[in-house]
This record gives C-alpha cells, structure tokens and sequence, in this order.
C-alpha cells in the first residue's frame, strides 16, 4: 500500500504514550452521547488481477495485461449508539481508482472486440454503507473495535481501445467487515487505526475485493 504506513506507525507509536499521560494526569474520560460523526483517508489494494480483467473486459483478445490495484481512498459517516459497547453506522466510501490496461491482438473485431493495439480500462469504486460496530466503552482512553455490515457499490469508469472510448457501470450490495483501535486525543474525540475488507461481487461480470487500512477521525456529540 501506498499511503498510511508511515503515519500510522507514527500514531501508533505516539498516541499510547499520550493518552495514557492524559489519563494519569487526572482528565476523565467518560461516555458520552449516542451519536458521532467519523471520517478520513485510506490506502486501498483492490484484489483484481489480470485474470479478472479478462474476465470482465476481455474479449478473447487480450495479452499483456498490467493493473494497477493500489490507490487512495476516503470515507465519513455518522453513527449512533444503543449502548456503550454497541453502535450504528452509516456512511459513504470512496475506495479508489482501479486501472489496468493490455493489449489486443484485434482477432474480435469483427464480433464487435477491441481494435488491434492499447486497451485501457480506468475506473473508480464508491458507494454507501450501513453496519454495526462492536467496541470497548468510548470513556476508556484507549480500545478496540470490530466492525461489518453491507456496502451498496459502484463501480464505473471508461474503458478505451484505439478505436473508440466508452463509459461501463457495474453495482452490487455485498458484505464488509473490519478491525481497529481507538486512541482518545479528548473527552469526545479519537483517532482510529483500522483495517476493513470489502466483498465486491456482481455475481455475473465482477468478482473482486477491496483491502483498506484507514485513519479516521472521530467526534462524539
């Protein structure tokens, strides 16, 4: 992944020794209203390789296929709480660019294929969520989370070859899930460090996934 490492080291690193400094010195963390707004940057690895390119968009003709399934991403949502450790959320996430490109020998032309040459494909997955988040209290300075639900997705973007240019949409609703640690910076606020893993699955043209590891901001009302 491209983005993040660094940073979350960094935080990782840096926040326990904070907070913990922060609750020993007297601040008192306590839990506090049903509802919070998150949000903020990922780096995304989309599992998509050139055999599902060809599966998707290929037409026969296709060779020397490269994807470029690293990119950057962002999320915000909204969640509200039914008890301490138990909440709702809602949100919108923007996995990311998805590109890949091969090359047609042009033997399908004819059936309405690709023309001889370069075959780009560049595309974006977004979408909505709403799930539920297992977590410790939110007055504990530091915890951890779980999290999973269903992603309403799309996946749209152009797809080029030497000849013509065209615009694809392909969308689904499947299941996501994750993982993470909160670091409390004040009495309503944290930092979480979390990875999610996202199913992408059309069940006819797309069968691929998506691997985030992000860092959100938290404000609690």
């Amino acid at each position: 992944m491209k983005l993040l490492p660094a940073m979350t080291f960094a935080t990782l690193v840096a926040l326990p020794n904070f907070v913990l400094a922060e609750h020993e010195s007297g601040s008192p963390y306590r839990g506090g209203p049903s509802m919070y707004v998150f949000g903020g940057l990922s780096a995304t690895e989309y599992d998509f390789e050139a055999s599902d390119f060809r599966y998707s968009f290929g037409d026969g003709s296709l060779s020397d296929v490269q994807i470029d399934n690293e990119t950057n991403g962002l999320r915000f949502g909204v969640g509200f709480g039914f008890s301490p450790e138990l909440a709702l959320e809602m949100g919108f996430v923007d996995l990311g660019k998805l590109t890949a490109s091969g090359v047609s020998d042009g033997s399908q032309v004819l059936n309405n294929g690709y023309s001889a040459g370069r075959v780009d494909m560049d595309a974006d997955v977004d979408g909505v969520f709403l799930g539920v988040k297992v977590h410790t209290p939110a007055h504990e300075p530091m915890g951890a989370y779980a999290r999973f639900g269903v992603y309403a997705w799309e996946f749209a973007g152009t797809l080029e070859d030497t000849s013509r240019s065209g615009k694809f949409s392909v969308e689904g609703t499947d299941p996501y899930i994750g993982i993470g640690l909160r670091f409390a910076v004040a009495r309503n606020a944290d930092i979480q460090i979390g990875y999610d893993h996202y199913v992408l699955d059309d069940d006819e043209s797309v069968n691929m996934s998506a691997n985030t590891l992000s860092a959100d901001f938290v404000l609690r009302f």
